[in-house]
């Protein structure tokens, strides 16, 4: 600011001195703006000024206890199934959802990924042990894959007592199937044409 006085004082000229005061108005004004954006700027960054000893200090930590961000370790869980690893089950043939519950849930709770909950003895126990339950109540035997009985509501029982049952939609399918039974069979007679 004083080379800028000497050049006003260097000139003659009537008005130097409204010149003068109109320039030390101006740097007021703009000392003063700049004090006011570096105020701004030290408070956005956290600072708060201490009037005691007159400098910036930050502000303590107490003060973002109070606005605590959302921890990204614990997400919401929401209640939508995992589809991945339900297919990842489905390709390894795990298709029963009480199975799938069980491996994820034992998955959750060692909090290990599904593969080596896979390959735990406990586990393959445990879904073997399932498997023979269930085949048992539905009354399959394992052995040739047929089936134990047939009941009234199976087109097979119809078929072998000949007869037509009164449902009328069973009726359609038991129609159906000796009709096809009668095309897929011997197409040619058992006498032989002598004409």
């Amino acid at each position: 600011m004083s080379k800028i006085l000497e050049v006003i004082d260097s000139l003659n000229n009537e008005n130097v001195d409204e010149i003068k005061e109109q320039l030390i108005s101006e740097t007021k004004a703009l000392n003063e703006n700049n004090r006011q954006l570096y105020q701004r700027a030290k408070k956005a960054e956290g600072f708060e000024y201490n009037k005691e000893t007159k400098e910036w200090v930050k502000k303590e930590a107490k003060e973002k206890k109070e606005n605590p961000k959302p921890n990204i370790e614990s997400p919401i869980k929401s209640n939508e199934p995992d589809y991945a690893k339900l297919a990842f089950l489905e390709q390894r043939g795990i298709i029963n959802k009480e199975d799938q519950k069980l491996i994820q849930d034992e998955a959750e709770r060692l909090k290990m990924p599904l593969t080596d909950i896979l390959s735990m003895e406990h586990i393959k126990s445990q879904l073997k042990n399932a498997k023979d339950q269930r085949e048992a109540s539905e009354g399959t035997p394992k052995g040739r894959g047929k089936s134990g009985s047939s009941s009234q509501k199976d087109i097979d029982y119809w078929l072998a007592k000949n007869k037509t049952p009164e449902d009328q939609e069973l009726a359609e399918k038991v129609i159906e199937a000796r009709m096809k039974k009668e095309e897929s069979g011997n197409k040619f007679s058992d006498e032989l044409f002598t004409g």
